[in-house]
């Protein structure tokens, strides 16, 4: 597949709101021990918002479709936590073109200029146990991918397993930003809640292309 038409890329968006949705009390559950305990329920509540969204709305153009995935998790997450997974997909739509399809490079594009803006906004960077440190080595995996293979497919595939494993490696790493600083060695062992919440829209967006290949 060397194009991702926007009709499935919205798929892809309401497939992973669903499993962020169900994976809601995990969330809570990593953050009630690392955090405030409050990841979990706005991260159920922006992408409750984004299904009730795509139930009357369908885009025309990719942009636009990005648009309105971040503007409705900002506008509902609320915290930190709306704020950086609003900028996840916004900070890279002028990577992309006006029109109905995107292409792997573009979309590698997409993502990583979106987690250069969340460094920018946040000053944070990956190391620092935050949703970096999934999101980043997925961007690194897909812009690798997009050097050897124009293959959308593979592109997310890389992407994800490439997030899974940032999200894991988070165990080994102190908190250092946000309130979740406050608990030092505690956070040691657990997963960050942002890394594990990232790289679940990976896995959402590579078992729907997967799906249709």
């Amino acid at each position: 597949m060397d194009k991702l038409y926007v009709e499935l890329f919205q798929r892809m968006f309401i497939r992973g709101a669903r499993l962020i949705i169900e994976k809601e009390p995990y969330l809570t559950e990593i953050d009630s021990v690392i955090g405030d305990g409050d990841h979990g329920t706005g991260m159920k509540r922006g992408c409750e918002a984004l299904e009730k969204l795509f139930l009357k709305e369908k885009y025309a153009f990719v942009d636009e479709l990005c648009y309105a995935v971040s503007t409705e998790l900002i506008k509902t997450m609320g915290g930190a936590s709306g704020i950086i997974f609003g900028t996840m997909f916004f900070g890279g739509i002028s990577r992309l073109s006006h029109r109905d399809y995107v292409d792997a490079r573009e979309l590698s594009e997409y993502f990583l200029e979106g987690e250069r803006a969340i460094e920018r906004r946040g000053k944070a960077r990956p190391g620092q146990k935050t949703m970096l440190d999934a999101l980043y080595p997925a961007c690194v995996a897909m812009e690798s991918c997009v050097a050897r293979s124009s293959d959308v497919v593979l592109l997310f595939k890389d992407g994800y397993e490439a997030a899974v494993r940032g999200a894991e490696d988070s165990k080994l790493m102190k908190s250092q930003m946000g309130r979740s600083k406050n608990f030092k060695e505690k956070t040691l062992g657990f997963p960050d809640p942002g890394a594990v919440s990232a790289s679940l829209w990976f896995q959402a967006f590579y078992e729907t292309v997967s799906e249709v290949r």
